[in-house]
């Protein structure tokens, strides 16, 4: 599936989420993820970091962000390239977790954001999940088509959001238009065992990009070859 992504379907971002009834936004600091052993010493800031008592934001120029809000902690990778399948996310917020230990987590998410580039990406989503005629009005046709899809995967819910959108590479100087595809896989922690939910959840970080990819591939990119 990895050339599918290479050719067809570009991944723009990753990320691990970890919910929680109160996270503590200032700890989270440089000194304490290199002190910490979460991320490795000579990691090098992309900006001055933000703590406050409601939010905190440490950006490094690898393009990991870390942030922190009263109920949620986010690892992100935004780094520009081909495979996310390596990325770090999981590992560094199972990392984070396991160091804060006495919070009471309370949920656990791996979440990838999609690309595929088209011309006219409103008349691609329309026409791949609507019937010609089935929701026309009397004298309109609809020109744009957002979709929410919810699946229930073993124990983990997947929401799939699916939209036109445009994006815009920092290397790249216009905008391209294309089909947005934003995938959240979500796991309810067991109050009995919550960091060995998270090393569960994110422990499936490299089956959820397969899982992606394939679903990407299913809904989109083999009906096209078909036709």
């Amino acid at each position: 599936m990895q050339g599918i992504s290479h050719v067809r379907l570009e991944i723009l971002n990753a990320s691990v989420v970890i919910l929680a009834e109160h996270h503590n936004p200032t700890i989270l600091h440089p000194s304490f993820l290199t002190s910490e052993g979460i991320v490795p010493g000579d990691w090098e800031l992309a900006e001055p970091p933000v703590s406050t008592p409601v939010f905190a934001l440490v950006k490094y120029r690898n393009g990991i962000v870390f942030s922190v809000e009263e109920n949620k902690f986010q690892v992100t990778d935004a780094q520009t390239k081909d495979d996310f399948r390596e990325s770090p996310v999981a590992v560094l917020a199972c990392r984070y977790a396991e160091k804060l230990p006495h919070v009471h987590y309370t949920a656990a998410g791996i979440n990838f954001q999609g690309f595929i580039e088209r011309s006219s990406p409103e008349k691609a989503v329309i026409d791949r999940f609507i019937k010609e005629g089935s929701i026309d009005l009397e004298a309109a046709c609809p020109s744009a088509l957002g979709l929410n899809i919810v699946y229930d995967i073993a124990e983990t819910r997947l929401r799939l959001s699916i939209d036109p959108g445009k994006v815009k590479r920092p290397k790249n100087v216009e905008e391209r238009s294309g089909i947005l595809a934003n995938a959240n896989y979500h796991v309810d922690l067991d109050a009995k065992d919550r960091l060995g939910g998270i090393r569960k959840a994110t422990g499936f970080f490299q089956t959820r990009h397969d899982a992606f990819l394939q679903i990407m591939h299913y809904i989109f990119l083999r009906h096209e070859v078909k036709r």
